[in-house]
């Protein structure tokens, strides 16, 4: 499963998901933090599901955190201009997924990265530093996809067109190398 996830080989995704049951996989999603819930179908199995950067953010959190959904927020709180706290907005964390079962899944998002669809970063990404990632491309090449993280960095990159234009893009041609450069730029 390592090497199927690694060089997006789709079948064997397919074929863990279901095994898992469509439900499952489904309400996984939603707990961590898909708005909306997925059409039940394999084709979700592969990402085919519809969702913003900032959703694919939220879904990717919960795996940085290992296995926990904190709902991604840009204020925490308004101060005022003399330093005093006007309003704050707490973290609401809850465990959604077992610790155990996440770190499996983040070491073969490791993979990814090292000898799979990711492993191209390495030659932007700063020396040592471990990345977690994961690439997606639509079947006719409208979307190309990466989201990964570090151990204090999380960012999503789609590149595509608004007029649902076709790049000629795969994720790893695609998305990656300007995930590549945005991480270089946190890490260093």
């Amino acid at each position: 499963m390592v090497r199927a996830l690694a060089e997006s080989l789709n079948l064997a995704t397919v074929g863990v998901g279901l095994d898992v049951g469509l439900p499952k996989v489904a309400d996984t999603l939603q707990r961590f933090g898909l708005p909306q819930p997925p059409l039940q179908v394999p084709a979700m199995l592969l990402g085919a599901v519809e969702v913003t950067p900032l959703e694919a953010a939220q879904l990717f959190n919960g795996l940085a955190s290992g296995g926990f959904h904190n709902p991604l927020r840009a204020v925490r709180a308004v101060i005022s201009a003399d330093g005093k706290p006007l309003k704050a907005f707490p973290l609401e964390v809850s465990q959604v997924a077992s610790p155990e079962a996440v770190y499996q899944l983040d070491r073969m998002l490791v993979e990814v990265m090292e000898r799979g669809t990711g492993r191209g970063a390495r030659a932007v990404l700063p020396a040592g530093l471990t990345v977690a990632g994961k690439s997606g491309t639509s079947s006719d090449f409208r979307d190309s996809w990466f989201a990964g993280f570090s151990g204090s960095h999380l960012a999503v990159v789609w590149v595509g067109y608004d007029s649902d234009e076709p790049t000629g893009f795969t994720g790893s041609a695609g998305a990656l190398p300007v995930w590549a450069h945005i991480m270089a730029g946190l890490n260093t």
